[in-house]
């Protein structure tokens, strides 16, 4: 299967609907498609982009410190299949010498992908398939929506531009 090179370019959050969006994009290329996550797996990709700390780990700081621990090391997350609508994703660890295949939900694999700064990948028949129904979101943010409140957000867009700029790489990079 060949796997192509991915960044995330855009998060979108919106408190006033379920599901969130992340917009990964074709490091190379024009395909791009979306993912809809929920809004904790949007919100950690978000402070990951902010390069914000919590003061104790978090449940994706948990799986990077289970790996590094246990003497893997993260080579790259690959969103490898598209089947009924849900995407399936795997974090691909080097451990002694060997490939370790773990099977992850794409929404976390892309949190936990940006924090250890690894690259993203996606199979190029889901890139070909997800890229034909995607549209590129329109979301226009209240005047009104407060940047980062303890009440939360209405809506907020982090657009990394055409390079997965932003002051971060991108999970591609990152």
């Amino acid at each position: 299967m060949r796997e192509v090179e991915c960044l995330i370019s855009k998060i979108i959050i919106n408190e006033r609907q379920d599901g969130q969006v992340v917009w990964l994009q074709e490091r190379n290329g024009k395909r791009s498609f979306a993912i809809v996550v929920g809004f904790f797996e949007a919100s950690s990709l978000r402070d990951r982009v902010r390069e914000f700390r919590p003061p104790r780990p978090m449940t994706h700081n948990l799986i990077s410190s289970c790996i590094r621990d246990l003497g893997g090391k993260l080579e790259k997350v690959v969103i490898s299949e598209l089947k009924d609508n849900t995407y399936f994703a795997r974090l691909v660890v080097r451990q002694d010498g060997k490939t370790v295949e773990v099977d992850s939900r794409p929404s976390d694999a892309l949190v936990v992908a940006m924090q250890d700064k690894v690259p993203v990948f996606v199979s190029d028949d889901v890139l070909n398939e997800a890229s034909k129904w995607s549209v590129v979101p329109q979301v226009a943010l209240s005047d009104d929506a407060p940047e980062n409140t303890e009440e939360g957000l209405d809506d907020e867009e982090i657009d990394f531009g055409e390079e997965g700029e932003e002051g971060q790489p991108g999970p591609g990079d990152a």
